[in-house]
């Protein structure tokens, strides 16, 4: 089968919840998130393996595809099936496209179903 990801960008005042559904998901799947303000604030990221061969997931938000280093603005410190990491504080970002890319990192296989949520706030209105 073959990677699918359904992303559903959702504004609820200042305040933004992006759910993301993939299935086939494997270490490198990738799925891009749109639509969103330039300036926001990270406030919660949550990741669930529902299904397939891997055993964990190790999320990964970015600015920029396949993310890394400046362009990484939230990474998982440990792997879990499921995944709950609350920004204490909001983690400030700015993405010039409104564009955002996610990773879940699944440990093994492409047959993984996963479900992720980020709430996000605007910054700097």
């Amino acid at each position: 089968m073959a990677y699918n990801v359904n992303v559903q960008v959702n504004n609820i005042g200042r305040g933004w919840v992006v759910q993301i559904d993939e299935t086939d998901a494997g270490a490198a799947t990738e799925a891009t998130i749109t639509g969103l303000p330039s300036a926001l604030r990270l406030l919660k990221q949550v990741s669930s393996l529902a299904s397939g061969t891997a055993t964990t997931v190790d999320p990964i938000l970015g600015t920029t595809t396949n993310p890394s280093g400046l362009a990484v603005v939230a990474e998982n410190d440990t792997a879990a099936a499921d995944v709950n990491n609350v920004a204490s504080p909001a983690i400030p970002f700015y993405t010039a496209t409104g564009e955002l890319f996610h990773r879940s990192v699944c440990d093994a296989g492409a047959d993984n179903t996963v479900s992720s949520l980020y709430f996000f706030v605007e910054h700097w209105a």
